[in-house]
């Protein structure tokens, strides 16, 4: 591998890297340490992608009801596009390497951005 590239795997692999949701999830870092398989790994950031993703619609619909006219338009529009960008975003995290890591980085980005989103939805409305 040239060295640009394994800077660049290096640091996607640091910023997607399937830890960083494991490390505030005691459930998914106990999957992840045992997880033998890059399918066993992939298959536990899938699991907790699906709560995040529970999480984020709910808390979507909570900001949606809270906004009116031209402020409910912006958030469905600014959703969106945050969709469009986190699909792009881990499909190139997910194909760094042209290894089985990039299966464990994409998903792993997935869950990431997912469970960023909902906080951030969530915090937008307040408790």
């Amino acid at each position: 591998m040239k060295p640009k590239a394994l800077v660049a795997s290096a640091l996607l692999l640091a910023l997607c890297g399937p830890t960083s949701a494991a490390a505030s999830n005691p459930a998914l870092q106990k999957c992840m340490d045992s997880a033998n398989t890059t399918a066993a790994m992939v298959g536990c950031n899938a699991n907790e992608t699906k709560v995040q993703d529970k999480r984020l619609n709910t808390a979507y619909k909570t900001a949606m009801a809270a906004h009116e006219g031209a402020r409910k338009q912006q958030l469905q529009d600014v959703q969106r596009l945050w969709i469009k960008y986190r699909d792009a975003n881990c499909a190139f995290a997910g194909s760094a390497t042209g290894g089985s890591i990039d299966q464990v980085n994409g998903s792993s980005c997935l869950l990431d951005m997912t469970q960023t989103r909902a906080d951030e939805l969530e915090n937008l409305v307040g408790p």
